[in-house]
């Protein structure tokens, strides 16, 4: 196959294709033999100028049309009823550099751009003495054929299920300006000093919509939702051009979860309307119990609608953006906790004393019930702490050769002090893009604070030996927190916000006097630590935002012995004291 050839095939249309095109491409030749139709009525002395060539003409003109960007039946006629009175192509001309001008205008604009070529066509024979045409001639024509072919589609698609609109006169707005006139919410939690204290929340600046200025995609404000508190209100003010007719446009239109509510003509100039969020669940296990959490928004839609056409000018056009209603509620969390005195470890018995632990929460300066979140820490970590204390315990009584194993001592997780405050907030751009979730504070707890010990009698190969096995150390968890800008994301505070530690074991060996002189020593270091993780992550049971948790986990402890004995010599023995296990998993999700 030749290269032409092989270009001929790859440009043809499969079969279902052309099918396809077919009706569409019958519709738009149709549309032709109309328009001829119609132009040889209003203009009779050009088909009888023209001949036979007449026909050619219109379909010239159509092309052009459709070379320029015009794809609306509509206008595609107005422009070529232009060519009845300029000429063919006359935007080409000399002396049409304004026609060449509005035809350089954005496609999306076509029904604006032909709607001027003919303002600018009417003032050109007015101006003009020697004009054949009179203005009068040019508008009736114009208007014949907006009845005519007014209400079709585009080409490819002539045929719409609803008429399209089809306006005649000048209609598009010069400006919308939107502002907050009441706010669900102006005061945050800020930690300066050392101290929490209500900060005034920066108030939106309004937005002001032109030519210059588009109207953002997505709109951001805070409020309550309805019957949580006081309502955000918005307000929008419409300065138009000029209007088809005041019973019709402008138009404003709020649609959501609400219904709609809709204002024309003059009642759109300025007008105002609530806004509410969703209602929020807070989470299962309480207030507080859930750091930054970031609930969802309601999403309505803003259309502001006008006909968008002008006499001079690029318009503004419909106007359509998204309005999305964050939750305005601010929070604030501090929690107190203080790790208690060592104590003996009683098998099969809680300890006497546990952490003393106290928190506040607070919505927007209204205290809430922080019982399940003191709870959740009190007879949550606390007793699994202690449980964690008596499963060693249990464990080192299980030493093979162990006798009267007991054990003393503390263990504590999370203690110490945290203070965070966090709440939806508007971004840099105010009211233009979306909100983020704000979170300040500072974390100086300790993560694990550790300091415990077992002890007991052990006999191994005929000698014995006084052990202790002791764990002591503290992880620091502390950080101050200031999320107030989209970057960094919520996320990238999770380093800061928890701590993996490790807490190596020690173990001493005191050897005891025997009848059999067999002497039992270390012989060499202790292998096992004490490891986990503790600290705010992602919540791990649904929903978003933070949760509170900690770890532990032991692993494998081994002793090695040395037994010395003055008949049978030395040997070597490797002592597992206590197998790698999990001791405590908890959050407070």
């Amino acid at each position: 196959m030749s290269v032409a050839a092989a270009e001929g095939a790859a440009l043809s249309p499969v079969p279902g294709a052309a099918a396809a095109l077919a009706p569409a491409q019958a519709e738009w030749a149709q549309f032709e033999r109309a328009l001829g139709e119609q132009l040889a009525a209003l203009w009779p002395a050009m088909p009888h100028k023209l001949g036979d060539r007449y026909a050619s003409f219109i379909e010239l003109g159509v092309q052009h049309a459709t070379r320029l960007g015009l794809q609306r039946a509509a206008p595609v006629a107005r422009y070529v009823n232009l060519w009845f009175v300029w000429g063919s192509g006359f935007q080409d001309r000399p002396g049409f550099e304004w026609a060449a001008g509005l035809l350089a205008a954005p496609k999306a604009h076509e029904w604006n751009t032909v709607h001027q070529l003919v303002v600018r066509s009417l003032h050109e024979l007015q101006r003009l003495p020697e004009a054949q045409i009179p203005a009068a001639a040019l508008q009736a024509a114009d208007q014949r054929l907006l009845d005519t072919f007014g209400h079709l589609g585009s080409r490819g698609k002539l045929h719409p299920s609803e008429p399209l609109p089809a306006p005649r006169a000048a209609c598009d707005l010069q400006a919308l300006e939107l502002r907050l006139l009441e706010r669900s919410v102006a005061r945050g939690y800020e930690h300066v000093g050392g101290h929490w204290q209500p900060v005034a929340l920066p108030e939106p600046a309004a937005l002001r919509v032109h030519a210059a200025q588009p109207l953002p995609p997505l709109l951001a404000v805070l409020s309550h939702a309805q019957g949580a508190g006081p309502l955000t209100r918005m307000q929008a003010r419409l300065s138009a051009v000029s209007v088809c007719s005041a019973d019709v446009h402008p138009e404003l239109r709020v649609s959501g979860s609400h219904g709609l509510w809709r204002w024309r003509g003059h009642e759109a100039g300025a007008c105002n309307w609530p806004l509410a969020t969703l209602s929020q669940i807070g989470p299962a296990a309480g207030p507080g119990t859930a750091v930054a959490e970031e609930t969802s928004p309601d999403i309505l839609h803003l259309d502001v609608s006008t006909c968008g056409v002008r006499d001079e000018g690029d318009p503004l056009g419909p106007l359509h953006t998204q309005l999305w209603v964050w939750p305005a509620a601010q929070w604030w969390l501090d929690i107190q906790r203080q790790a208690a005195v060592a104590q003996p470890l009683l098998a099969a018995q809680p300890p006497a004393l546990r952490a003393q632990t106290r928190c506040r929460v607070e919505a927007d300066f209204v205290a809430q019930d922080a019982g399940p979140l003191t709870e959740g820490f009190a007879s949550g970590l606390d007793a699994a702490t202690a449980a964690a204390l008596q499963a060693l315990l249990q464990a080192w009584q299980r030493v093979p050769g162990m006798v009267a194993g007991q054990g003393d001592g503390l263990l504590a997780l999370l203690v110490g002090r945290a203070s965070l405050s966090w709440g939806w907030q508007l971004g840099a751009g105010g009211m233009d893009g979306r909100a983020l979730m704000r979170l300040v504070g500072e974390l100086h707890m300790q993560a694990v604070q550790a300091d415990w010990q077992l002890e007991g009698e052990l006999t191994q190969a005929g000698a014995r030996a006084r052990l202790l096995l002791r764990c002591q150390g503290r992880a620091p968890l502390a950080a101050v927190v200031r999320r107030q800008t989209a970057e960094p994301a919520l996320l990238a505070l999770l380093p800061q916000l928890q701590v993996r530690f490790r807490l190596p074991l020690q173990a001493e060996l005191t050897p005891l006097a025997d009848d059999t002189a067999a002497l039992l020593q270390s012989g060499g270091a202790v292998t096992g630590a004490l490891v986990g993780e503790a600290g705010l992550r992602p919540r791990s049971r649904g929903g978003s935002g933070f949760e509170w948790f900690a770890s532990l986990r032991l692993e494998a402890v081994q002793l090695p012995l040395l037994v010395l004995d003055p008949l049978l010599g030395s040997q070597t023995l490797l002592l597992p004291l206590l197998p790698a296990q999990a001791l405590l998993d908890w959050s407070l999700g």
